[in-house]
C-alpha cells in the first residue's frame, strides 16, 4: 500500500490550511477539534462556524459542487478533517448531520426535500438528530417499535426514541418507524424528516456518568407529519438507514477517533514520563502494546480509506474499525487508571476519558453485535 499523498492532494491540504489559519478566530481555537463535550461554549460558536465553513465553501466538501460542496475525494475529506484537528477548531455544528442525513436525501430524497432541507443543513441555520435507537431496539434496531400510520396525507408518529444525541438544541429529526402493519421487521420500516417543535414531542435529557447531558430520551405522541417528509418509499427505510450507518462507522470516523486515542496516549506517556516512572520495563511493555494496537488503528483507517476510493462506498471493514476503536480506547483508559491510581480517580481528562469511553462499545452498534457482522458477511460463517 502506498501511504504517499500526490501533489494534489498535499496542495489541497495546504489551501485549507491557509483558509484555517486566516478564518478560524484565535479564541475559538484549543489543542484539538473540540465539542460539545469538551466546553459549553460549543453550541455558542459551532452554529456561527457551520456559517463560515458554508460561506467559504467548506461546509460539506466531498458533495456535488451543484449541491454546496467541492467534490472533494475521499482522501481530501479525511485531509480536511485532519486539518479541522490540528487547527484547534470546534467541530462543526452539523459535521455528522452532513454525513449521515445529508447524503440519505441526496440519494433518496425527492427535489422538493434537497431544496428545503439541504442549504439550511449545511449554513447551520437548522441542527438534526438522528431518531433510530428505542428501550429493547438498539442493537437489534430492526426490533423497533415507534409508529407512523398514515392519515389523511400526514403520518401520525408515536413512540419513543433513546440515546438521541443532541436531540435537546435539534430543529429536525431523520426518524426511524415502522409505517408498514404486518410486514417484516426489515421491510416495514420508513424514514420521515420531523420538525422537533411539532406537537406532541417531549425531550428529556440523560445525564452521563461524565457529568453531561449529551443524549437524550424523545417521547412521540401523536405526532402529525406531512407525508411528503417521507424519504424515498414506504418501507425502504431499512436500506437508507443501513447506508447512514455505514457512513457512520466508516473511515472519516475512524481516524477522528484514532486521533482522540492517540492525543490521550501520548498524554499518558508524558504523564508517566514526568512522575519517573519510564525506567519500569514492564511498565514500558505495556506502554509500547498500547501504542502497537493505536497504530493498528490508524493502518486500518488506511485500509478501509482505499476501498472507499476504489468502491465508492465503506465496506463490512467498518465494523472490525468500530471493535478495534472502541475496545482500544478502553483498554488504554483502563491502562491509564492502573498506571496512575488514586490520581486517575480525581475529576480530570483521564478520569473523564476513562468514564466516557465506557460507552464506546455500545454506542454505534455494540462490539457484539459488529462481531456478528464481521463473522456473517465478511467472514460467510452461517448465522
Amino acid at each position: 500500500m502506498d501511504f504517499a499523498f500526490t501533489d494534489a492532494e498535499l496542495a489541497f491540504a495546504a489551501e485549507a490550511r491557509a483558509w484555517l489559519d486566516a478564518h478560524l478566530p484565535p479564541a475559538w481555537r484549543r489543542d484539538h477539534c473540540w465539542t460539545r463535550a469538551d466546553d459549553p461554549a460549543w453550541l455558542e460558536v459551532a452554529r456561527d462556524w457551520q456559517r463560515m465553513l458554508f460561506d467559504g465553501g467548506w461546509a460539506a466538501i466531498a458533495w456535488p459542487r451543484a449541491d454546496g460542496g467541492r467534490g472533494a475525494t475521499v482522501i481530501e475529506r479525511w485531509l480536511f478533517d485532519q486539518e479541522l484537528d490540528q487547527a484547534g477548531a470546534p467541530r462543526p455544528a452539523a459535521a455528522s448531520s452532513v454525513d449521515l442525513i445529508g447524503p440519505a436525501i441526496l440519494h433518496h430524497g425527492s427535489a422538493a426535500q434537497r431544496d428545503r432541507f439541504l442549504r439550511p443543513l449545511l449554513s447551520g441555520r437548522e441542527l438534526w438528530c438522528q431518531g433510530f435507537s428505542e428501550p429493547g431496539a438498539g442493537s437489534d434496531l430492526a426490533a423497533l417499535r415507534t409508529r407512523a400510520e398514515r392519515r389523511d396525507g400526514t403520518f401520525v408518529v408515536s413512540g419513543q426514541k433513546v440515546w438521541t444525541s443532541h436531540a435537546d438544541i435539534a430543529d429536525w429529526c431523520f426518524l426511524l418507524c415502522r409505517t408498514e402493519a404486518g410486514a417484516p421487521k426489515h421491510k416495514g420500516v420508513s424514514l420521515l424528516l420531523v420538525d422537533m417543535r411539532s406537537p406532541g414531542i417531549s425531550v428529556r435529557p440523560l445525564r452521563q456518568m461524565t457529568g453531561e447531558a449529551e443524549f437524550s430520551e424523545v417521547f412521540f405522541d401523536g405526532v402529525e407529519v406531512p407525508a411528503d417528509r417521507l424519504v424515498g418509499s414506504p418501507g425502504a427505510g431499512w436500506q437508507i438507514a443501513m447506508g447512514i450507518l455505514a457512513h457512520e462507522r466508516g473511515p472519516v470516523w475512524t481516524f477522528t477517533f484514532q486521533r482522540k486515542i492517540r492525543r490521550s496516549f501520548e498524554h499518558l506517556v508524558r504523564t508517566v514520563r514526568d512522575s519517573g516512572a519510564l525506567h519500569d520495563p514492564v511498565l514500558r511493555q505495556r506502554l509500547a502494546q498500547a501504542h502497537i494496537e493505536v497504530e493498528l488503528l490508524r493502518l486500518m483507517g488506511y485500509r478501509s480509506l482505499t476501498r472507499l476510493l476504489r468502491t465508492g462506498e465503506p465496506g463490512v471493514e467498518s465494523s472490525i474499525e468500530k471493535v478495534l476503536g472502541s475496545e482500544t480506547d478502553q483498554r488504554l483508559q483502563e491502562l491509564a487508571m492502573q498506571l496512575l491510581g488514586p490520581r486517575g480517580l480525581v475529576p480530570n481528562d483521564f478520569g473523564h476519558a476513562y468514564l466516557y469511553s465506557r460507552s464506546e462499545t455500545i454506542m454505534g452498534g455494540t462490539s457484539e453485535i459488529q462481531r456478528n457482522v464481521i463473522a456473517t458477511r465478511m467472514l460467510g460463517l452461517p448465522r
